[in-house]
């Protein structure tokens, strides 16, 4: 099987993290082609790829998949232990990772994932209620396990809180001790700092991006 992941920048693509974080951990053999965003003629190129324009982008034996839950589920029926074997527990960790997948958009918005970035300016106070929100999320899901992460095991569900977890280290956002414990354990994990390394030696900046909340 040939796999090639379509990704945006390591310093900035949340989304394209998560499917690289979830082939990595499956010990799935891909190729990775970097797209850099906000460039001239990058749109061109992701409208090449796919209608929506969008990274990431799952090339399989030449069919090409979109969207980053698609490609985790495609993972997952590759390698089923991506997702928690206990039944009542995949399915919880399925409805999370939809959650995230789906929302929080206060925290996406006014807190883009910026690996080299580290502030402490006070942030809107509807980024503070979604990074609220997730924490008690996260304090709840870990006092009901005994393991490091969401289901005790890495899972699907922690790919996709990795990216929310970097953004409480770039703007300083508060968490309770439990999360900064499971945040420091995804940002230790060494595929994280494999492409936490890559991210810090690009050179491309967003200004965008970078001016957020200064």
């Amino acid at each position: 099987m040939s796999l090639k992941l379509y990704i945006g920048n390591y310093n900035y693509s949340s989304w394209s993290l998560r499917p690289w974080l979830i082939l990595r951990k499956a010990e799935l053999l891909f190729e990775t082609e970097m797209i850099y965003l906000d460039v001239p003629g990058y749109k061109d190129k992701l409208l090449a790829l796919t209608d929506a324009g969008t990274v990431p982008v799952l090339e399989i034996n030449g069919d090409r998949l979109p969207n980053s839950f698609a490609i985790a589920e495609f993972c997952a029926k590759a390698v089923p232990n991506l997702w928690p074997k206990d039944k009542a527990d995949k399915a919880e960790a399925r409805r999370v990772t939809k959650l995230m997948h789906e929302g929080f958009e206060h925290i996406r918005r006014e807190a883009p994932m910026n690996l080299r970035r580290r502030t402490d300016t006070k942030m809107p106070q509807s980024c503070l209620n979604d990074a609220a929100a997730m924490v008690e999320l996260w304090d709840e899901l870990l006092s009901r396990h005994d393991g490091p992460y969401l289901f005790n095991d890495w899972t699907i569900a922690d790919a996709f809180y990795t990216p929310a977890a970097t953004r409480f280290e770039s703007y300083g956002l508060p968490r309770t001790n439990r999360s900064d414990t499971y945040i420091s354990e995804l940002m230790s994990d060494p595929d994280f700092q494999d492409w936490e390394a890559k991210a810090f030696t690009e050179t491309q900046t967003m200004l965008e991006t970078d001016k957020t909340n200064l």
